[in-house]
């Protein structure tokens, strides 16, 4: 059987870099990005790395400790846009990708060094470069016959030049040292049982016979050995599994009360969450209004429609009458959130007394729309208020106050 090749693409400082991306003059600073209601570090650039700062460091702290720092708030839906884009371009490089997260996919590149006539570590540079020429975000590339030999890869790619391959007659070499928690597919659990056999290091899982494995571990123990060994035995299959649910949140700029602003910002979550369920190729027939105060108590409202759609044009009453129901004019607010079930089965059901041909219409709105968008760019287009274009400028004010 011919032996798999397979890359692992993992984009470094990802958040920060998507950032840094399109604000070029953060290049070179400390910037760091913050979760969701703005509590901690989420990501952080390679020179906060070097400052000091840590991973989860709450906002306060660090703000107070590396004053000089750029501190963002989360924007996911730019991150999630530049992630299709990463994972699309390695489209040019195998039909099978494996997508792991955000900002991580394993492909499966066996037989592409022959067919450029390049080695390995060539291959890997030529993925780098082009993803990082092409799409703008930095990546490290990891290359070995197996998904976790190529998650070490990557570990040791980000420590050196940004590309590393395991050869399999390196391999022994390639795990000594490797404490045995670092092992992708290693828990706590299973590494606290391993110590007790004596295994500390990754090597030393080699040592072990198959029967220790499926006695003690069972069927996962024995393919995390085989994995290490070099040999191809978790499936890089290229089918991409469609989430269960979408969800868009974000933190206001400034605490607010203002009605027909907080409205606005859940349109364009609204926007967000249909636009990725018709891209997915989904639809939802359950969806839930979030609403933050600013002493962070949390209101939630659901409503359960009697038909599928993933259309913003259908949804937009629904979201308001939630909104409605739920909005105090006594309380601040500092964040909102829409979310969506997505369903199971498409039953083909349009709304009650909807006739045929206005539901074609609003469908042709809303691919008319995501046509737009994909040419010009995200929020070029917007269905709403006419507060939207404010409203995206109140960010990106709060963005270029924080950084400059």
């Amino acid at each position: 059987m011919k032996e798999k090749i397979i890359a692992l693409i993992d984009g470094n400082n990802f958040f920060a870099s998507c950032e840094i991306l399109m604000n070029p003059s953060l290049r070179g600073k400390a910037v760091c990005v913050l979760s969701n209601n703005d509590g901690c570090v989420i990501a952080r650039s390679k020179e906060a790395k070097q400052a000091g700062i840590k991973m989860g460091m709450p906002y306060f702290l660090a703000k107070k400790s590396f004053p000089n720092a750029v501190y963002l708030s989360a924007d996911f839906s730019l991150y999630q846009n530049l992630s299709s884009r990463m994972m699309k371009y390695l489209e040019n490089f195998s039909e099978k990708i494996d997508i792991y997260s955000i900002d991580e996919a394993f492909i499966d590149i066996t037989g592409l060094n022959k067919l450029f006539n390049l080695s390995l570590k060539e291959i890997a540079q030529k993925i780098k470069t082009e993803i990082e020429t092409n799409i703008g975000v930095s990546v490290s590339v990891g290359v070995a016959s197996s998904k976790v030999l190529a998650k070490i890869a990557s570990y040791k790619a980000k420590k050196l030049n940004g590309t590393y391959v395991i050869e399999n007659n390196m391999i022994k070499n390639e795990l000594e040292s490797i404490p045995i928690e670092e092992v992708w597919g290693i828990g706590r659990n299973i590494a606290r049982s391993l110590r007790k056999f004596g295994i500390f290091y990754t090597d030393e899982i080699l040592l072990k016979d198959d029967e220790f494995y499926r006695k003690n571990y069972g069927k996962k123990g024995l393919e995390l050995k085989y994995e290490l060994m070099g040999k191809s035995v978790i499936p890089l299959t290229g089918i991409i599994e469609k989430p269960k649910s979408i969800q868009r949140t974000r933190a206001f700029p400034e605490f607010s009360k203002d009605k027909n602003y907080i409205m606005t910002e859940l349109e364009i979550h609204l926007h967000s969450v249909c636009k990725k369920l018709r891209e997915n190729q989904q639809k939802t027939s359950l969806i839930f209004v979030m609403l933050r105060t600013k002493d962070f108590r949390i209101s939630v409202r659901e409503m359960k429609l009697d038909f599928s759609t993933n259309s913003e044009i259908r949804l937009i009453k629904y979201v308001k009458k939630l909104f409605s129901d739920m909005y105090n004019k006594d309380i601040i607010y500092r964040a909102s959130g829409i979310y969506a079930v997505c369903d199971k089965d498409d039953n083909g059901q349009i709304p009650l007394f909807c006739k045929q041909k206005e539901n074609e219409k609003i469908n042709n709105v809303s691919k008319a729309i995501d046509k737009i968008e994909n040419k010009f760019g995200k929020g070029f287009i917007f269905l709403g208020e006419n507060g939207v274009k404010s409203v995206n400028e109140r960010h990106k004010r709060k963005m270029n106050f924080r950084a400059f």
